[in-house]
Order: C-alpha cells, then structure tokens, then sequence
C-alpha cells in the first residue's frame, strides 16, 4: 500500500469515527447545527472521508466534548 493510500484510508477511517461518535450523542447532521457546528453539509463531507485542517479537528473536539487525542486514538496512524 502507498503512502497516499494509507493516508487515505486514515482520513476516512476518522471520517468514520467522527460519525460514530456524533451518532452516539443521537444527532443527526442537521441536528449539529442547532450545536453549533455551522454548516452541516461540511461535516456530512468530513464523515465521508474529505481531509481536515488541525483547527476543523480542534473545533469538532469543542463539538463533542472530547479530547482531540481521543477522536484520533482508534486511527491507526
């Protein structure tokens, strides 16, 4: 496997993680809007797989309450 394709696959396996984790607190997409997440569209993005800057990952920590270190810990990076 390539450098860009294990890359590519950690970007969608915390797209993934970020969907469960908003899933766990019963949210839908639209729902994380009434939470303060601007733009439900771009998260609907991010889960599926759309590369992230640190600050979007630093703004979905405040989201969910947790750690950045946690959204990150079931990536196998």
């Amino acid at each position: 496997m390539s450098k860009e394709e294990k890359l590519e696959k950690q970007i969608k396996s915390l797209g993934q993680h970020l969907r469960e984790i908003r899933l766990s607190k019963g949210w839908t997409l639209e729902e994380t809007e009434n939470q303060g997440w601007p733009n439900w569209r771009h998260l609907q993005k991010i889960e599926s797989g759309k590369n992230i800057t640190i600050a979007t990952l630093f703004k979905l920590s405040k989201l969910y309450s947790i750690k950045p270190s946690e959204l990150l810990k079931k990536i196998n990076l």
